[in-house]
């Protein structure tokens, strides 16, 4: 490295101090850096021996063929995958909230994510790329590095992009021909990792939610969301 992340964050404060930035613009740069960077940094290096096989849910899905052309009827996956292929360089959101999201809450290999991962970005430096891939990302390595997966239903994508808008599936819909596979998926993952997940705190809305939910409602969603597993390549 070129310049070490002390000299970085030495020089944020100082122009703090001199008044020429704000305190909130110095605090989350700092933050990034030295709570976040080097904390990955520090992961990695203390776990580098099991995060080449950590595998908490047992995902075995191969990587589809559409994560290397991007041809997807879902348009958050379409342009995400396409704009990573074309660029080597996507969003963060994109990254983790839309091909990430995608890949755990339908099972894919997280280690063989981790290598599509690797392969496509620019930036993707192994030591900062594989904690985020297996431990934020796909939750694989049970909870060290995050306190729960980060996975949502297509409302989350809604409200943080425009690819719902003239998508070939309904971001409203959690069962039928036309449902987003995020609905389904996602109600899924929680009902069939209940013994691993449900005594999570940060939870508990999710499994009251799932409680509540007519029964009938949920075998539908479940046998919805098996039919798009066993079909990933035509979704």
């Amino acid at each position: 490295k070129m310049i070490s992340p002390h000299e970085v964050i030495l020089k944020v404060e100082s122009s703090y101090r001199d008044n020429q930035i704000s305190i909130n613009t110095a605090e989350g740069f700092i933050r990034q850096i030295l709570g976040w960077r080097e904390y990955i940094r520090g992961y990695y290096w203390a776990n580098i021996s099991s995060l080449n096989s950590e595998n908490y849910f047992n995902h075995q899905l191969e990587v589809p063929s559409w994560f290397w052309n991007g041809q997807t009827q879902m348009n958050c996956l379409k342009y995400s995958i396409s704009q990573s292929l074309t660029e080597a360089y996507a969003h963060h959101i994109q990254r983790l909230m839309v091909i990430g999201n995608f890949s755990l809450l339908a099972g894919i290999h997280p280690q063989k994510l981790h290598q599509w991962y690797l392969g496509i970005y620019i930036d993707a430096f192994e030591w900062v790329e594989m904690p985020n891939t297996i431990g934020m990302s796909q939750f694989a390595d049970g909870g060290k590095l995050a306190s729960k997966p980060y996975v949502s239903t297509a409302n989350y994508v809604n409200k943080m992009s425009n690819y719902c808008e003239g998508c070939h599936y309904s971001k409203n819909e959690k069962i039928g021909e036309k449902a987003c596979p995020f609905n389904s998926l996602y109600w899924n993952f929680f009902l069939v990792n209940s013994e691993k997940l449900g005594k999570n705190p940060r939870l508990g809305i999710v499994y009251k939610q799932l409680r509540d939910m007519d029964r009938d409602l949920l075998k539908e969603i479940q046998s919805q969301a098996h039919q798009y597993i066993q079909n990933i390549e035509a979704l």
